[in-house]
């Protein structure tokens, strides 16, 4: 049986060495880190997850589209309201931001007022955010994520330094 002190020696020792503390953190709420190839995975799963169903949104908004709007209701629908539909996966849903600011660049800017100076010529009332919830279905029928990251990203970088330099 060895002596306690040289185990608390030992435990120390390994703690200097590899600069952390052997049992993980001390927050009760971090949760202790997983291996990189997982989170990759789940967030490339993730990603083909949103493609897919930004596909299938694509797809029903031609099919609306095709179909004649003055038609009355199709013979296998009720006449009745519908009580709420329960989502498909509310995974994704509790995984969205809550808001996310806008800050248009000057040119944006001038853009959004033109927008609004022409609705108010017509008389009618048109917020910038429905300018942006428009803008943002064509971007989305025309291109997928990826190819908008794609289309934003610069150059990968493969060395330097990374994140801001320290004082």
């Amino acid at each position: 049986m060895s002596n306690p002190l040289d185990q608390l020696e030992e435990e120390a020792s390994a703690r200097k060495r590899t600069g952390r503390q052997p049992g993980g953190s001390r927050n009760p709420r971090r949760k202790p880190p997983t291996g990189g190839d997982d989170a990759k995975t789940k967030a490339a799963a993730e990603l083909a997850a949103r493609e897919k169903e930004a596909e299938r949104r694509r797809a029903e908004r031609e099919a609306e589209e095709k179909t004649p709007a003055d038609s009355g209701p199709a013979a296998d629908e009720p006449d009745g309201p519908q009580g709420p539909s329960e989502p498909l996966d509310p995974e994704p849903l509790s995984k969205r931001p809550k808001s996310m600011p806008f800050y248009p660049n000057p040119e944006d800017e001038d853009f959004l007022w033109q927008v609004q100076e022409a609705a108010i010529a017509r008389r009618e009332k048109i917020p910038a955010t429905a300018v942006l919830r428009f803008a943002l279905r064509r971007l989305s029928d025309q291109m997928t994520p990826s190819e908008i990251v794609r289309a934003l990203s610069g150059p990968v970088q493969t060395r330097g330094k990374m994140g801001r330099p320290r004082r």
